[in-house]
């Protein structure tokens, strides 16, 4: 009689492919998911201390007269040049009233342990002295917060918060 006619040796091939399946299987999780591990925590260490961030920023009193237009965030390499992670939070809001007395509101408010900026915009668009060393890239301009054919520029202030120089790990956007 054929051994592999025997019903004890039917299972025992069965069992052997089931094995080999789950061991495929195994390694399949092992390459795709443990070991890409360092390069996705990165990414989500960066993504928590953003969201961070974003909710601390959320939390910022505001002047009375004052309503927020646009929200903008960002994370990746925008001043400097590399090996460091950079996150900015920037809240565009129209006011009515004094300048020094909106300014003088935020003075004593923090986010996430950094200081906030203001910025008025001026003659259509953001300081100079703004956009060249506060701004990230794409955000530079009023156009990129708003659309300036819709929305009128005047009486709008721009608060913002960003963070520099953190260890970027293997995320890509910090390059």
């Amino acid at each position: 009689m054929n051994r592999m006619n025997k019903p004890g040796a039917e299972r025992s091939l069965q069992g052997k492919r089931k094995r080999t399946l789950i061991w495929i299987g195994a390694l399949v999780l092992l390459i795709c998911g443990i070991l890409p591990f360092p390069i996705y925590r990165d990414f989500i260490f960066h993504d928590l201390t953003l969201y961070r961030q974003v909710r601390s920023f959320n939390q910022l009193r505001h002047p009375p007269g004052t309503n927020q237009v646009a929200l903008r965030k960002y994370i990746g390499l925008y001043l400097g040049n590399g090996n460091h992670c950079d996150y900015f939070v920037g809240g565009l809001r129209r006011y009515s009233g004094d300048r020094q007395v909106i300014e003088a509101f935020y003075a004593d408010q923090l986010v996430e342990g950094s200081g906030i900026g203001i910025a008025f915009v001026e003659n259509g668009d953001f300081p100079e002295q703004v956009q060249l060393w506060s701004l990230p890239p794409g955000l530079q301009h009023l156009s990129a917060w708003l659309d300036p054919s819709t929305v009128s520029a005047d009486h709008l202030y721009l608060i913002y918060s960003f963070d520099i120089d953190l260890d970027p790990g293997l995320d890509i956007r910090c390059s």
